[in-house]
C-alpha cells in the first residue's frame, strides 16, 4: 500500500500507538490549518514522530514511563530525517462537544487529564477524536522533511506516496474491536 499523507504527533505517542497502548488521538488543528480546525482528509496515513510541542507535563503515568524508557524524545534529533514506521486507519472519527464524556477517552491514550481538557479549551469549546488501528510496516521509510512540512500543522503531503510493504496490526482485531467500542459506547452515551 502506497500513503502520501502523514500525520505529525508527538514520539512519545508515536511509541504509545506503536505499544499498542493508544487508539485514540485528541486533536484541536494547528495555527497553519484553515480556520485553526482540524480536518481529516483522509482515512489512512502515515504516523510522522515529531518533537513539536512535546511536554512530559502533559502525559499521564503511562507516558510518563514511556519517557523516560526512551530519553531520546526529550532531545531534539540528531539528524532532520524522520523514519517513519506505523501507518494508521481511522476506525471512528467523533467531533466531541460534551466535555463531560471526555474523560472516557483517558484510558486509550496517554495524555493526562488537565492536556486534554486545556486542548479541548482551546480557542473553542470541542475536540476531534480519533480512534485509530495502528499498523507496523514491513517497509520503513526515513524521509528528510521539507519546508512545507515544518511548522504547526497536524498533516504533511509527503514529496511522493511511500509503499508500506506488508501490514502487521498493533493490536490483534478482536483486542481493537473490543476497546473501540468500549470507548465509543461512554462517549456516545
Amino acid at each position: 500500500m502506497a500513503c502520501q499523507l502523514a500525520l505529525k504527533e508527538w514520539n512519545v505517542v508515536c511509541e504509545a500507538i506503536a505499544c499498542g497502548q493508544q487508539i485514540v488521538l485528541a486533536r484541536k488543528g494547528g495555527i497553519a490549518e484553515p480556520e485553526g480546525e482540524f480536518e481529516l482528509p483522509k482515512n489512512r496515513f502515515w504516523l510522522y514522530p515529531t518533537h513539536f510541542h512535546e511536554a512530559e507535563s502533559k502525559l499521564n503515568l503511562l507516558g510518563q514511563k514511556l519517557l523516560e524508557d526512551h530519553p531520546e524524545f526529550t532531545q531534539p534529533p540528531a539528524s532532520p530525517e524522520v523514519t517513519m514506521h506505523l501507518v494508521c486507519e481511522v476506525a471512528e472519527a467523533i467531533y466531541l462537544e460534551d466535555e463531560a464524556k471526555l474523560d472516557a477517552s483517558l484510558f486509550e491514550q496517554i495524555l493526562n487529564r488537565e492536556a486534554l481538557h486545556a486542548r479541548y479549551h482551546y480557542r473553542a469549546p470541542g475536540i476531534h477524536l480519533l480512534v485509530v488501528r495502528a499498523y507496523e510496516v514491513s517497509h520503513v521509510q526515513t524521509i528528510t522533511p521539507t519546508e512545507a512540512m515544518s511548522g504547526c500543522k497536524s498533516w504533511v503531503e509527503l514529496p511522493q506516496p511511500l509503499e508500506s510493504g506488508e501490514l502487521r496490526p498493533v493490536v490483534a482485531e478482536s483486542d481493537f474491536e473490543v476497546r473501540k467500542n468500549l470507548l465509543l459506547s461512554a462517549l456516545r452515551a
